[in-house]
């Protein structure tokens, strides 16, 4: 190994140390390799045989006296079948099932699932990864690293050993009914790339992977659950094309590959025999050409490609001496061992052949430990499965992958702050009765006042009238198609009364825009005026991404995996960039105004902190979502050597804490417990009832708030009202759920240590920076939306912002007369002010320091007031 002495190197202790290092290390599976022997040496033939089969289990409740729960056991307890297959059922089911069933096995049973999205592709309440092409979409390697990594670690805590993925078949037919969104697409390099980077996550998870489905299925339009697919391409393009994804997975280190049920003649010579039951296919091609050493498990055996034609203890001897290791999912579980066993005794199959393959079973068995330990504890799948960071990646995936196809009127993003009308109608060529309802939550979320429609393969002729009606009345129409994979169910199956829907929105003046839920073929209906866009997946966390791309929240750059005929080539897709809804500043110029407009506005800030009126001030002004004008200047205090003010520092809100308060505290306790403003106070406060002014009504305390003279009892009934509600008190409720999320780092309920000198603070008090309050001013033009989230409803903020809420109005005595007639704020005594006009989308927010009632400091606040105002209007 070494070519030269090595005590030149290092003394010859360590040498020896090293040399027995790298035995044991060489030798470090010798252990688990002497398991599998020995025990295939203790097996019966026909134990041996049986340990080639896997039979099919579900993973929802069995009564244990019940005729399928009780044909499982017997499978496993009287036949010895060697592996079970898991499919559809729910988390805690799953793996309590297999614990028990492990339990009954005298060898560790080897469970696989075909958990091609991510557990969920079988099991409810894991990680919703999206289909497979939506990573050909975003075609980043590391997502599906990631991926295969989340994969891993929700099997192995459900107790599954082994994942029947990745898809690597090259779906170049769009007609394909049974690939279709399961591959990466239709590109070969694509394809080889992200599945091989799968398995290197899936492995290092602790799995075994399969790439499936060889010699490949993606050029099929038959689907081989119901029939045998002929593949006519000769052998020199197989070699050149399907074979290149398992070469790239052999190399990855892929542990087994599933056999597809497809007749390749080009290979075989006849296109009657499926290539699961060819030597020349896996013997030949599989094993010998692409050298795979690795496990060949069939497809499932039950599939009408095989048994179509083939009896099943048929169908089992010959996949056998095709070169399969693995029999999975017999029609039989016994006849299978039996004709096996049978097969054997004629001379057809050695034992020596069976042996062979035990033996890698039982190889792989110990790779994973099993024959140590072979139940999984229970308590771990309350944190392995579905945490956190795995939801976020599968959002993640599901972002990047959205494709915008074709956007040429420039439709997108919908700006959920214009409030467009929307009439989101889904399609569905099945018979759901609620299809893509996620997307439609979530449209609803994004936009409140969406109408929402759906429509399945039955659509009485009043309801096809009810949707063109509801169509008309809309800004833009939506419309989304959930085309999901079913056995039996071509890739573009439409029917007619929906195509014909379609037909007429496109024909009508409105704006249509449509989504592929799915399969991204059925685009190839679409017109060429509309917008449309892709997810390739139906997931949940695709539904979602469907919702953040048409409102703006990611930033779009998903390029098709595949082509569309007559609409689109494989790599089209337009970006769209992520919708910004947060503050910027921006130049007086860009927004229409004149380059010097707020000249005298400066002017005044330095003459007023100079003579000292407003010892320091931070001025904010807002235009239709921009920052047109900041400026923060002075000291923070009357005396000479207080700091200066930076944007930073913090501000005694004074009186104008009181009705941004109320407002802050009102909003979440309105949004999440239900708070009521025309309910009772004693609803809330009992004890106080009879101090409760006006009609009693919660809605009562907001008018004083904003007076000329507050006083502090209705501020400590209404923030005991809402802090009851909350269950907290309102203020630290407000900081976790309101001025976090916003980013408002500076503001807070308790003064900066160098305010404490002001006083206690009063139940509604706050101390905060012009910055945060643009912040939250935004906020509320924007109707409860910031940043993509929102804070509250249109209807909460209108209330509280309305004429019964705790701001003032606009009055024609002082300079507010200049705002509209919508808007709403608050005028301090400390020559403070906060202002929204909606019907101008313009915030003014002034912080100062001046002297409480002061005539020149009220002077002084107008002259700010009024020179923002007409530098607006220049």
């Amino acid at each position: 190994m070494f070519r030269k002495p090595l005590p030149t190197l290092f003394p010859r202790p360590v040498v020896l140390l090293l040399g027995f290092w790298l035995t044991a290390t060489a030798f470090q599976g010798a252990p688990e390799d002497a398991w599998a022997e020995r025990t295939l040496a203790g097996l019966s033939l026909r134990d041996k045989i049986a340990q080639l089969v896997q039979i099919r289990v579900p993973g929802t409740f069995l009564n244990r006296r019940g005729p399928e729960f009780l044909k499982i056991a017997a499978e496993i307890r009287e036949h010895h079948v060697g592996g079970v297959v898991l499919f559809a059922g729910h988390v805690h089911e799953s793996a309590v099932l297999l614990n028990e069933l492990q339990g009954m096995s005298r060898l560790p049973l080897l469970v696989a699932s075909d958990f091609e999205r991510g557990a969920a592709f079988r099991i409810s309440d894991t990680t919703p990864f999206p289909w497979t092409m939506a990573l050909g979409a975003a075609g980043d390697e590391s997502l599906a690293y990631r991926q295969g990594r989340v994969t891993a670690r929700e099997a192995r805590a459900l107790g599954v050993h082994w994942i029947f993925a990745p898809v690597v078949d090259i779906n170049s037919n769009p007609e394909n009914p049974v690939i279709n969104i399961r591959s990466f697409g239709e590109d070969l390099e694509t394809v080889a790339r992200l599945g091989a980077a799968f398995i290197r996550g899936a492995r290092e998870g602790g799995v075994l992977t399969t790439a499936k489905h060889f010699p490949g299925h993606g050029d099929t339009a038959v689907d081989s659950h119901l029939g045998l697919p002929v593949i006519r391409a000769d052998a020199r393009r197989l070699r050149s094309l399907e074979f290149v994804p398992f070469q790239s997975a052999i190399a990855a280190g892929v542990d087994s590959i599933m056999t597809a049920h497809v007749a390749v003649p080009g290979i075989t010579g006849d296109a009657g025999v499926p290539a699961t039951l060819s030597a020349r296919v896996l013997t030949d091609a599989l094993r010998g050409e692409l050298g795979f050493e690795g496990l060949v498990v069939t497809d499932a055996l039950e599939m009408a490609g095989v048994t179509g034609r083939y009896w099943g203890g048929r169908a089992a001897v010959a996949a056998l001496a095709a070169g399969a290791d693995i029999l999975l999912l017999p029609t039989d579980a016994l006849v299978a061992i039996n004709e096996v066993e049978r097969a054997v005794g004629r001379g057809e199959i050695s034992e020596a052949r069976i042996d062979a393959s035990v033996l890698k079973i039982l190889k792989a068995k110990s790779r994973l430990r099993l024959h140590l330990h072979r139940r999984v504890e229970l308590p771990s799948i309350g944190s392995d499965v579905a945490a956190p960071e795995s939801l976020a990646l599968a959002q993640e995936i599901a972002d990047r992958a959205v494709t915008v196809v074709r956007d040429d009127a420039r439709r997108l993003p919908l700006d959920p702050v214009a409030e467009p009308r929307i009439y989101s109608l889904v399609l569905t060529p099945g018979l759901d009765s609620s299809p893509a309802s996620v997307f439609q939550a979530e449209l609803r979320r994004r936009f409140p006042t969406v109408t929402t429609a759906w429509a399945n393969a039955r659509i009485p002729a009043d309801q096809e009238e009810a949707i063109l009606k509801s169509a008309a009345n809309a800004d833009v129409v939506l419309c989304s198609i959930v085309m999901r994979l079913a056995t039996g169910q071509p890739s573009q199956s439409i029917p007619a009364a929906q195509r014909r829907i379609l037909a007429r929105l496109a024909a009508s003046p409105r704006p249509v825009i449509w989504i592929a839920l799915g399969s991204p073929y059925v685009l190839e209906m679409a017109p060429p005026s509309v917008t449309s866009l892709c997810t390739f997946s139906t997931s949940e966390s695709s539904q979602i991404a469907a919702a953040k791309a048409l409102s703006g929240a990611v930033r779009v750059a998903g390029r098709l995996p595949v082509s569309i005929p007559r609409y689109a080539g494989a790599g089209s897709g337009i970006e769209i960039p992520r919708l910004k809804m947060v503050l910027e500043p921006a130049d007086a110029l860009s927004m229409g105004l004149s380059p010097d407009a707020f000249d005298p506005t400066r002017r005044s800030i330095r003459d007023l902190t100079g003579a000292g009126v407003l010892p320091g001030v931070q001025l904010v002004v807002g235009l239709r979502g921009k920052i047109v004008f900041e400026a923060s200047a002075g000291r923070g205090g009357p005396d000479p050597d207080a700091p200066a003010v930076l944007p930073e520092t913090v501000f005694d809100l004074d009186t104008l804490s009181l009705p941004a308060a109320a407002t802050m505290a009102a909003a979440p306790a309105m949004e999440e417990r239900a708070f009521d403003l025309r309910s009772p106070l004693a609803d809330y406060v009992p004890e106080a009832a009879d101090r409760a002014p006006g009609a009693g009504a919660i809605l009562d305390l907001l008018g004083p708030l904003s007076g000329p003279s507050p006083g502090e009892e209705p501020a400590e009934l209404f923030t005991e009202a809402v802090s009851r509600s909350l269950g907290v008190p309102w203020h630290r409720f407000v900081s976790e759920n309101l001025f976090a999320p916003l980013g408002m780092k500076h503001t807070s309920h308790t003064p900066p240590a160098r305010l404490h000198t002001a006083g206690r603070p009063t139940p509604l008090s706050l101390y905060g920076t012009a910055r945060d309050l643009a912040v939250w001013a935004q906020m509320l033009l924007n109707r409860g939306l910031y940043d993509h989230r929102r804070h509250a409803r249109a209807a909460t903020i209108t209330a509280l912002t309305g004429s019964r809420g705790p701001w003032s109005k606009p009055s024609g005595a002082d300079w507010t007369a200049g705002l509209g007639r919508s808007a709403y704020g608050h005028n301090a005594p400390n020559g403070s002010f906060f202002w929204v006009d909606p019907e101008r989308k313009l915030f003014v927010i002034l912080l100062a320091n001046g002297r409480k009632g002061d005539a020149a400091v009220l002077e002084a606040q107008r002259v700010l007031a009024e020179s923002v105002l007409a530098a607006l209007s220049k």
